[in-house]
């Protein structure tokens, strides 16, 4: 059971840490970056990035802190780290429940926007950043501290 609590956790580790990844890049990089080039990039830029991300690799890193997390809770019942996994695997369903609540909705909003120019691709880009941003920020900050929850896991328990 230990060999397997190990590979659950690492590999909840693994994902979680990747998902916090993509997530911030998105926040501190990618949407900048896409304002930056200006509202007709930035609506056609994102709209082929979510037709892009959906694909098994992406769906795997972005569900595998929460399926791999349950499986660490599971298989890691009589160790110290089980409350930690919880702990970690609560904070990832959560930005999980973010984005599927919020964020793919706003993405689907943008997607059904279409090939927008001008001052409408302005007026679609700045509602979709001010609904999209801040939540973004959330679940960064849930998925991140899901790491770090799982990193202290590992040191104390």
């Amino acid at each position: 059971m230990d060999l397997l609590r190990d590979v659950m956790v690492t590999l909840t580790i693994l994902t979680t840490g990747l998902s916090a990844g993509v997530l911030a890049g998105f926040g501190y990089a990618v949407i900048p970056g896409l304002t930056r080039a200006g509202a007709d990039v930035a609506v056609a830029g994102m709209q082929r990035m979510n037709s892009a991300i959906l694909n098994p690799l992406f769906a795997v890193i972005f569900g595998g802190g929460v399926v791999f997390g349950a499986l660490t809770v599971w298989a890691g019942w009589g160790s110290g780290l089980r409350w930690w996994a919880l702990a970690a695997t609560i904070l990832t369903a959560l930005g999980v429940v973010i984005t599927m609540a919020v964020n793919v909705p706003a993405n689907n909003r943008l997607d059904a926007a279409g090939a927008v120019r001008g001052d409408e691709a302005a007026r679609v880009w700045t509602r979709f950043t001010a609904v999209w941003v801040p939540w973004n920020i959330v679940r960064s900050v849930l998925t991140t501290a899901a790491v770090a929850v799982l990193v202290v896991g590992l040191l104390v328990g």
